[in-house]
C-alpha cells in the first residue's frame, strides 16, 4: 500500500465546521480516560477514525485532532498507552504557511509499543511490531520489528497463519 503525504497551505483541507472540531476534541478526552477498551475504541470511532475488529487501544492514545478521519487502524491491531498518531504536521507553518498531511494506516495484527509516535503518511505493515518510544517516519514492512528514533528495521519475522 502506497500512501502519499502532501504539502498544502495551512488549513486548506480543513473542511470541518468549528462546532464539529470542538465536539471531536471533547470526545478525545473521553477516549483517553475511558476505563474499558471498547469505550476508548467507540469514542475514537465517533471522532472519525476508521477502526477494524478486535482492535485494542490503550489509555492516553492521541489520534490526530485535525484529521482523525485520515487514520485507519485495521483488524487485530494493538496501540498501547501514550502513543501519538498524526495525520498532519504543522512544523513549517511559520516558515512558508504550509502543513504536511497524509493518511496513516496501521496494518492488521500490528503492535505499537508505548510512547510511540507515528508521523503523517506512514503505513505500518501487517503483523509489524514497533518498539516502545519509537518515532515512525517511513512505511514499515509486514512481519517485522522496528525500534528507535527514527524507527529502523531490526528483524524480519516469519509470516503468521491467521
Amino acid at each position: 500500500m502506497n500512501i502519499m503525504k502532501k504539502k498544502i497551505k495551512v488549513g486548506s483541507m480543513l473542511k470541518v465546521k468549528i462546532t464539529k472540531r470542538a465536539f471531536r476534541n471533547l470526545i478525545c478526552f473521553s477516549a483517553w480516560f475511558a476505563p474499558w477498551k471498547g469505550l476508548r475504541k467507540f469514542f475514537h470511532k465517533l471522532r472519525g477514525t476508521k477502526i477494524g475488529k478486535k482492535v485494542e487501544i490503550g489509555y492516553y492514545v492521541f489520534i490526530d485532532n485535525r484529521y482523525p478521519e485520515m487514520i485507519e487502524i485495521q483488524d487485530r491491531a494493538t496501540v498501547t498507552s501514550n502513543c501519538t498518531i498524526l495525520a498532519h504536521d504543522l512544523s513549517m507553518r511559520y516558515i512558508d504557511n504550509t502543513e504536511t498531511v497524509g493518511e496513516v494506516v496501521i496494518g492488521k495484527g500490528a503492535f505499537i509499543g508505548m510512547n510511540t509516535i507515528i508521523l503523517p503518511g506512514v503505513v505500518i505493515g501487517e503483523n509489524c511490531i514497533i518498539g516502545c518510544g519509537s518515532v515512525v517516519t517511513k512505511d514499515t514492512e509486514p512481519n517485522s520489528i522496528y525500534v528507535g528514533v527514527p524507527a529502523k528495521l531490526i528483524k524480519r519475522l516469519s509470516p503468521q497463519k491467521q
